[in-house]
């Protein structure tokens, strides 16, 4: 999947589009130890979370989007949204 996404230079970051369909746009950033990452452009919290690599960025904007598409085409309430969401929020480990 990570073949998949195309980024486009823009002012502030990159354009991201999947399978020639935008998802959204990230920024980069530095973490504090220097290193550089990515946020999602919409994530407007005071520290936002920061993704290692474009591809990483851009497969979290994915997941985003396939939710939110999923929610409207099936009309989820807020709280089945946020389940859901949690369900398949990144792990550092994958547990059996």
């Amino acid at each position: 999947m990570s073949g998949s996404y195309r980024f486009e230079p823009t002012m502030e970051g990159f354009a991201v589009y999947y399978r020639g369909r935008k998802i959204g746009e990230i920024f980069p950033a530095k973490e504090s130890s220097g290193r550089h990452c990515f946020y999602l452009s919409f994530d407007d919290r005071a520290r936002p979370r920061t993704y290692r690599g474009k591809t990483k960025a851009a497969e979290a904007l994915h997941a985003i989007q396939r939710l939110t598409a999923a929610a409207k085409k099936r009309r989820w309430r807020s709280e089945k949204l946020v389940l859901m969401a949690w369900d398949q929020r990144p792990r550092a480990s994958e547990t059996p």
